[in-house]
């Protein structure tokens, strides 16, 4: 009976529900036994000296520096917008009708190089011969923010429009037509800066039109009223800016989601216990590891798939060009990335360290994704967003919604290849490490309990 006892005291099931995971924490590889680890133990019994540097000082710090990132990244871009980089197409053919003898004028004097003056006008133009085709692949290709393309009969229309020419036409206007070609989805906010900053500029351009044929009689007023028409050609339109938002919150929630995943697989995970500390278990190590992958996958597949789905219940449309399908399997492929991530830090820092470095990584990649505004009217700092996973996961992303910078595709699959496999593989050979640290340990521990026992056990048979 007295046996009976012991065994019950020594091997009593473990209530998951009622004990601390965090309460005394640490990396894998700090023994128990670790004289520095003892010592901090020690003196935190006596006064929680740590967690008061920890919670009083440091935390406030790294609340300082995120929002220092948040709102230093956005803070003022449009300032950056005459950076950018813009194309004048021109096709024009210039001066060739019979009016152009009687004003003087010949073939070279063509009007679609005036446009060569808005250079440095805010922002840069660059002028190239070429026809429509060119232009839009240009801006298909992301080579130009803005393509401007200069039609073959541009000088003709607008000197058909002088007043003693157009007198001769009854004063009817003849309509002057150019093509603004722009792809809204590239970057939706940094498109809005640029469309209002070239507002300025066309009146400009047309302002100093028109001061150099004064001395040719001036224009017609209708035209001087309607001015030279700049029709919108919107390659790649954002449906709603509900949807532009969300191509890359999704990630960003993904994100969230591996870092929760992590936190619950390491600290509430039974499988380890179940396994690992048994004396008698076949392999516990294979079969914690297989468990956990297989746990977390599908966590994360679980997670991904309630959030693809939110667009569905808002009202308007919801664009998906390359099928929903498409775009779960890429959001749970990029998880993996995070996954890997979030999993070697787990592994190296203590929880409260590791809880603060995570949310800075991910804010970090929250502004420097090219979701909320592009990279370059953000600081330079903010660059190192294109070797982090987010910034291809968003390109891919505006692909599947849109049809939106095909020709990053491979580079976008590549790059999260890369985080994932190789952060995975690390955090998987750590997981390795610490689960055999804790089997060697519990393996001790059931040894040392064993002898007890025996020893407790014999003592009372004698008595």
């Amino acid at each position: 009976m007295s046996h009976l006892d012991i065994s019950n005291s020594v091997f009593d099931e473990i209530s998951y529900d009622k004990i601390d995971p965090l309460l005394g924490e640490k990396p894998f590889y700090i023994s128990d036994k670790n004289k520095a680890y003892q010592g901090l133990q020690k003196k935190e019994k006596k006064f929680p000296i740590i967690h008061i540097v920890i919670f009083a000082f440091f935390i406030p710090i790294v609340a300082f520096v995120m929002g220092m990132i948040y709102i230093g990244g956005i803070w003022n871009p449009i300032k950056n917008v005459p950076d950018l980089e813009y194309v004048i197409v021109n096709q024009d053919k210039g001066c060739i009708a019979p009016i152009c003898e009687k004003m003087g004028l010949n073939s070279t004097f063509n009007m679609g190089s005036f446009y060569q003056q808005l250079d440095g006008k805010g922002g840069h133009f660059t002028m190239v011969n070429g026809n429509r085709d060119s232009a839009i692949k240009m801006i298909e290709d992301h080579e130009y923010w803005v393509a401007l393309y200069i039609p073959e009969d541009f000088t003709i229309k607008v000197l058909q429009n002088l007043n003693e020419v157009s007198s001769l036409n009854n004063n009817t206007v003849v309509p002057v037509e150019t093509e603004f070609i722009y792809d809204e989805v590239r970057n939706y906010t940094t498109m809005r800066f640029v469309l209002k900053a070239f507002e300025i500029m066309k009146v400009a351009f047309f302002n100093s039109l028109v001061k150099k044929f004064d001395d040719k009689g001036g224009f017609n007023p209708l035209f001087l009223i309607d001015g030279i028409i700049y029709k919108e050609n919107n390659l790649h339109a954002v449906t709603s800016f509900g949807q532009n938002y969300s191509s890359f919150i999704f990630l960003l929630i993904a994100w969230i989601g591996t870092i929760s995943t992590s936190i619950i697989s390491h600290f509430y995970f039974p499988f380890e216990n179940h396994w690992v500390e048994k004396k008698d278990a076949k392999k516990p190590i294979l079969k914690t590891m297989l468990i956990k992958i297989v746990f977390c996958i599908s966590l994360n597949i679980f997670v991904d798939t309630i959030v693809s789905i939110i667009p569905f219940f808002c009202s308007g449309s919801y664009v998906i060009q390359q099928g929903y399908f498409k775009f779960l399997a890429f959001i749970v492929f990029f998880a993996l990335s995070g996954l890997g991530v979030n999993y070697l830090l787990i592994h190296i820092l203590p929880f409260i360290i590791y809880y603060l470095v995570v949310v800075t990584i991910l804010f970090f990649q929250l502004l420097s994704c090219n979701g909320i505004v592009d990279l370059i009217v953000q600081p330079k700092i903010f660059n190192i967003g294109k070797y982090l996973p987010m910034y291809y996961g968003v390109r891919e992303t505006k692909y599947l919604f849109w049809g939106s910078g095909k020709q990053y595709r491979s580079k976008n699959f590549l790059v999260i290849s890369i985080w994932a496999s190789v952060l995975i593989s690390f955090s998987l050979l750590l997981y390795y490490l610490e689960l055999r640290a804790k089997r060697r340990r519990a393996l001790k521990r059931n040894n040392n309990n064993y002898i007890n026992i025996t020893v407790t056990v014999t003592g009372s048979e004698n008595k």
